[in-house]
């Protein structure tokens, strides 16, 4: 079981950075790709806007995911530094908690998002796509962060025990 559970571990990871490599390579060809056709053709390539928007929210949603998962995002350390062994394991809990609630309610909130988008037909402006497609950064990037962020507490405390 403990296997299985590294091996799911391993295909999300590289997953999640795969998307994000590809989605940031993506973009940059695209914007490159506008820039010398208004340079040369002086003519801008319409749909690209759009689309590299598109790609970013995704980038950005599993950017967000990533940074759980290396403990890379801002946190009170000045604080935390300062308390006791169960204090740090309780701040952490607290922290993680608090994290899970914020995400919840990115995934509720973005379900309902992504349902309306679909109910009301709703469509991008100059490739006329489903905004869903967009819409549904939220709750994935929801889903991944909440994985991530029991995988990083799980992961520090787990630490801590073995100090």
């Amino acid at each position: 079981m403990k296997q299985i559970g590294k091996i799911l571990g391993k295909l999300i990871d590289y997953l999640e950075e795969g998307l994000i490599v590809a989605g940031l390579l993506f973009m940059t060809v695209m914007n490159f790709a506008n820039v010398i056709s208004r340079y040369f053709l002086h003519k801008s390539i319409s749909y690209t806007e759009e689309v590299v928007v598109i790609v970013f929210v995704w980038v950005t949603m599993l950017g967000i995911s990533a940074g759980y998962k290396r403990n890379a995002h801002l946190g009170m350390s000045f604080i935390t530094d300062k308390l006791s062994e169960n204090g740090k394991k309780a701040a952490l809990v607290i922290s993680s908690i608090c994290s899970l609630i914020l995400i919840y309610f990115m995934l509720r909130y973005g379900i309902e998002m992504v349902q309306n988008q679909i109910r009301f037909h709703s469509k991008t402006t100059a490739l006329r796509w489903p905004t869903y497609i967009q819409g549904l950064a939220l709750p994935a990037g929801a889903v991944f962060m909440g994985i991530r962020t029991i995988q990083a507490a799980y992961q520090q405390l787990k630490e801590g025990r073995q100090k």
